[in-house]
């Protein structure tokens, strides 16, 4: 899946399981988390609080050892 730029088909959902999300799922402004996960290749899915609304992001991922990204 690497450099795919397709939008990801509800299967992929089925088929994976989440590794990581937030604690709560409350409506606010900003949301920040911690997590430890092993090397791999991982999907961020933003969401919004009601479905089916369009909302803007941003994102931001630190990592403490360097990494290699595109």
């Amino acid at each position: 899946m690497h450099g795919n730029k397709q939008h990801l088909q509800k299967d992929f959902f089925l088929y994976n399981a989440s590794k990581a999300r937030s604690k709560s799922y409350i409506n606010m402004r900003e949301i920040s988390e911690r997590f430890r996960l092993p090397p791999n290749e991982y999907v961020i899915v933003p969401s919004t609080y009601e479905p089916h609304q369009e909302g803007e992001f941003i994102l931001r991922v630190f990592s403490e050892k360097r990494s290699l990204s595109e």
